[in-house]
């Protein structure tokens, strides 16, 4: 195995000394690529997991707080997961109404304060995930391109191995070997590079669709409690509704 592995490894160095210098940069370019796409993916994983992490915290405190002021006030120590940040923006735009219909001596109706305070809940989940989704097309335009950018290294490989085999006087395959290992090379290193980055971005991509599936769920739970607005006088001042009924969104 170990003969093998050391064969592998010395046609692998001898095909790249044998290869022209375009040849050798596209090699380098996706080798560049590879980089990339790991930094991507770990960068990714490391956010999800993170927010992962600070939604099932968040989530456990909102189940047990009774009063809601009272958590809006540590959403910062609870970590940036989409549910507080959903959770933030309810609080602020609220406070922002009730001191908008102190200074206008009334306010604007339910219906039109809770159609404010769903809009900037919405536009914080797609400001979170527009945030969690940066980098992803880079990695998709990876896993994608790469293949074909191997593909022409091939190519071009071929093309200069024939191009040594119409000037040598013997077409011997000591002459071709070189070339056309050096050409598959290429191919292999896209393909190599390609395949990684498309399960990585698939699996990311699932991720991200269940937190966003989750962001979605909290909020139609935050929207139960706007709808009863009316019934509690401290919402017109400006406050959300404290916890009236038990949790039915699944931290997953």
């Amino acid at each position: 195995m170990m003969l093998a592995a050391g064969s592998f490894w010395n046609l692998v160095t001898s095909s790249i000394r044998a290869s022209s210098a375009l040849e050798n940069g596209i090699l380098l370019f996706l080798v560049a690529c590879s980089v990339a796409s790991w930094a991507i993916v770990l960068w990714k994983y490391r956010t999800l997991r993170s927010a992962s992490r600070s939604s099932a915290t968040f989530l456990s405190e909102f189940d047990r707080a009774d009063h809601k002021r009272a958590l809006a006030d540590r959403v910062a120590s609870l970590g940036t997961s989409p549910q507080a940040l959903i959770f933030a923006a309810a609080v602020t735009t609220a406070e922002r109404i009730g001191k908008e219909g102190a200074q206008a001596g009334g306010g604007a109706g339910n219906r039109s304060r809770e159609e404010r305070l769903m809009m900037e809940m919405q536009h914080a989940t797609r400001s979170e995930f527009s945030r969690m989704h940066r980098g992803m097309d880079i990695l998709a335009s990876i896993s994608s391109a790469t293949p074909f950018i191997g593909l022409l290294g091939t190519v071009l490989g071929i093309m200069s191995t024939f191009q040594v085999l119409g000037e040598a006087k013997s077409a011997s395959l000591n002459v071709v070997a070189p070339g056309i290992a050096a050409a598959l090379i290429a191919t292999a290193t896209g393909l190599a590079v390609a395949i990684p980055a498309v399960f990585a971005y698939n699996w990311l991509m699932a991720r991200m669709d269940e937190q966003q599936e989750q962001a979605e769920m909290f909020i139609e739970r935050m929207g139960h409690w706007l709808h009863h607005l009316d019934d509690n006088p401290a919402t017109r001042n400006g406050t959300l509704p404290d916890r009236s009924e038990p949790s039915y969104v699944s931290v997953g």
